[in-house]
């Protein structure tokens, strides 16, 4: 099949697992995932979705989706497969598993950054939001990991992830992430407004409430450069496409396509996709049963509350910067 000329994929998130080893508070995983979805990537579908993406400006593979990807065994080989075909490599991971060998494993193999969620400014407030009382062995852990990437001559950065759960005491709750975690470990840090997963989990405080204007938008990710594939599959398939990372506890509506056995191309190019897209150019959020209650259709400029990574600014991915405001399909 021909590509088409305006398919461009610069970002993918990969999820190498849906299964998780925490029951976060802020996270649907918390109440149980879909059966679905509670797959492991095989290994040769991963690598034809690598080798599939690169012919459209792959840049960076993020290896996350909402399992955690250190209870793959295979994780530190996989960062080396992304590694060898000159792609930057991310994960996000609780930092659990984190121990000293898998560190030095994945520092040999070159990981680009490794993204802590560690929800808790303190001791108490890590055991409620993240559902363990790991919160010394957690800290431990990163700030080991930053030592042995000096001593290894490697090039990771750890980034620590915080989100706000008491917007009355943002300043506060900051004042002791900083003081706990950043300093702490050595690590970067970064501290956003929380979200409603697809208005599947109901927050703290609603954003519709502090948005400047109570009208939605587009979050601008169905145009976005960005390919979100899951591990797991409708009908026992494996590496579905789904909208966005919010869709979580309910991938099955999301689905747009399945890379096991389908091109990029076909996804991307498909009727589902092709439907989200024109709901959103269109405003038609409630057509879109995983958009309709969907916090991000509010624009918040102040959802970065405090960061100290280099360059990291609102409405950017990740990895990629500007990733919100390129179209990667045809109109």
């Amino acid at each position: 099949m021909p590509v088409p000329e305006k398919i461009v994929i610069k970002q993918l998130d990969l999820e190498l697992n849906g299964g998780c080893n925490y029951a976060c508070e802020m996270c649907p995983q918390a109440e149980g995932r879909e059966r679905a979805f509670l797959k492991k990537l095989p290994r040769p579908v991963l690598e034809k979705i690598l080798d599939d993406a690169v012919q459209y400006g792959l840049e960076s593979v993020s290896l996350h989706g909402s399992g955690e990807p250190t209870l793959n065994a295979d994780m530190p080989d996989i960062v080396r497969t992304i590694k060898d075909r000159g792609l930057k490599c991310v994960s996000f991971t609780n930092g659990f598993r984190l121990d000293e060998k898998l560190s030095r494993r994945l520092i040999d193999a070159g990981i680009d950054v490794l993204r802590i969620s560690a929800i808790g400014y303190d001791r108490e407030s890590y055991h409620r939001w993240m559902s363990k009382d790991a919160f010394e062995q957690v800290r431990t852990n990163v700030r080991r990991f930053n030592d042995l990437n000096r001593e290894l001559g490697g090039k990771s950065e750890v980034h620590l992830y915080h989100l706000v759960t008491d917007v009355a005491q943002a300043e506060v709750e900051i004042a002791a992430y900083r003081r706990n975690w950043v300093e702490f470990t050595g690590a970067y840090g970064e501290v956003w407004l929380m979200h409603n997963w697809s208005g599947d989990y109901e927050s703290p405080y609603a954003r519709s409430g502090l948005a400047q204007s109570a009208e939605r938008r587009s979050c601008g990710r169905p145009f976005s450069p960005l390919l979100q594939v899951r591990a797991g599959g409708l009908q026992g398939h494996h590496a579905a496409v789904v909208a966005c990372c919010m869709v979580l506890g309910k991938d099955s509506q999301a689905v747009l396509g399945h890379l096991d056995d389908q091109s990029i191309a076909d996804v991307v190019g498909g009727e589902a996709y092709s439907e989200l897209r024109s709901a959103h150019r269109e405003g038609r959020f409630d057509d879109i049963s995983y958009c309709k209650g969907c916090d991000q259709l509010y624009d918040i400029p102040e959802s970065l509350v405090w960061c100290n990574i280099p360059g990291r600014s609102y409405g950017e991915s990740k990895i990629v910067s500007g990733l919100d405001h390129r179209e990667h399909v045809p109109a």
